[in-house]
């Protein structure tokens, strides 16, 4: 489904990614950690086009698309989520949801149920601004939008940083169904490794820029992974 081969990323003079390779086979869902400040969001905006890489490539589902833009790549299939709740404020829920869909090529009202029902607090907030959300909401928001473009890969950075327990559950209850009963391709940047013992089928550890290590879910508990996850 995605395969990444030597890829840079850098801003300005200041490079970030030195050659990093990762695979995502078709139904698996990859978790991506490492320290903050490793280059593990850089590495999801250059799979998604937010950041133009500097060298290196980027295929999904066959296709090259290292220099697509955004909504190219979002077109074919990927939905990403990046790290901070992001949606439109002064939107509601609805709004919120509509001006997703209308962005998208199937334009299907239904794609706004079936994420609702991923998400079903979200029914009883409708008609709330998002910016009047809690942090738990706004996230559970975000992510529903992505949902809203039928994804065969959801891209999704921390998402469950800074949100209340109780709805960090419900974010990991929902991102299990979709990999195991909707049989959609995940990539999870995730610090919290009892979640990614939980849900990851395999892994990458960044460090510096590169990827340090690499394996299967059992393999998290590998004393190499706590040391490299460490404060």
């Amino acid at each position: 489904m995605l395969e990444v081969t030597g890829l840079e990323a850098a801003y300005g003079r200041a490079r970030v990614l030195f050659g990093v390779d990762l695979s995502v086979e078709a139904g698996q869902l990859m978790c991506v950690m490492g320290r903050n400040g490793v280059g593990k969001t850089t590495l999801l905006n250059s799979i998604t086009g937010v950041l133009a890489p500097t060298g290196g490539k980027v295929v999904f589902d066959g296709k090259d698309v290292t220099r697509m833009k955004t909504f190219e790549r979002v077109q074919l299939g990927m939905g990403y989520v990046p790290q901070g709740h992001e949606t439109f404020p002064q939107l509601t829920v609805w709004e919120n949801l509509q001006v997703t869909l209308e962005a998208t090529k199937h334009r299907d009202g239904a794609a706004i149920d079936e994420a609702l029902e991923i998400f079903p607090r979200l029914t009883e907030l409708l008609k709330r601004r998002a910016g009047f959300l809690s942090g738990g909401q706004q996230q559970q928001l975000a992510i529903a939008r992505a949902l809203v473009t039928r994804p065969r890969m959801l891209i999704l950075d921390e998402p469950t940083e800074g949100i209340q327990p109780s709805i960090v559950v419900e974010i990991e209850e929902a991102i299990e169904r979709l990999h195991k009963e909707k049989g959609i391709s995940v990539l999870l940047v995730e610090q919290y490794l009892e979640l990614a013992l939980r849900l990851a089928d395999g892994f990458v550890i960044l460090e510096g820029g590169v990827v340090q290590y690499s394996g299967s879910a059992e393999d998290l508990r590998d004393d190499k992974v706590k040391r490299l996850l460490a404060v």
